[in-house]
C-alpha cells in the first residue's frame, strides 16, 4: 500500500513539474517572439528586407509553436509586406491572402483593413 502511495506522489510531482516546464517554456517563446517581431520592424523601417524578412520567419514559426494566431496574422503580414518592397508580387499576394484569412478568423477587422489596402496597392 505504501509503495502505491509513493508511486501516485511521483508521478503526480512528476505532473507537476511537466507543467511548469511547458507554462515557462511557452513564456519565454512569447518573449521572444515579441522580441523578433519588434526586431523585424526595424530591419524593415531601416531598409535591410532580407532581415527583417528573416526575423518575421522565425516569428510566424515561433507563433505556430505558441499557437498565437494574431501574432502568425502580423508576421504573414509583414512577409507579405516584404515581398510586396521587393517586387515579388506573387509572393506578397500569396502572404497577405494567408494573413487575411486569419484575420478573418479571428475577426481582426484592423488586421483585414490594413491587408485589403495593401492588396489594392498590388493590383
Amino acid at each position: 500500500m505504501d509503495i502505491i502511495t509513493l508511486l501516485g506522489a511521483m508521478c503526480l510531482a512528476y505532473g507537476g513539474m511537466l507543467i511548469l516546464y511547458y507554462r515557462l517554456r511557452t513564456t519565454e517563446k512569447r518573449k521572444e517572439l515579441s522580441q523578433l517581431m519588434l526586431n523585424g520592424i526595424k530591419s524593415m523601417r531601416r531598409g535591410n528586407l532580407d532581415k527583417a524578412l528573416l526575423y518575421f520567419d522565425k516569428a510566424y514559426e515561433y507563433s505556430i509553436e505558441t499557437g498565437n494566431r494574431e501574432e502568425m496574422a502580423d508576421s504573414l503580414y509583414n512577409i507579405g509586406i516584404i515581398y510586396k518592397e521587393k517586387g515579388e508580387m506573387n509572393n506578397a499576394m500569396q502572404y497577405l491572402n494567408s494573413a487575411q484569412s486569419i484575420y478573418d478568423e479571428l475577426q481582426d477587422n484592423d488586421g483585414s483593413k490594413k491587408v485589403i489596402l495593401a492588396t489594392r496597392s498590388i493590383r
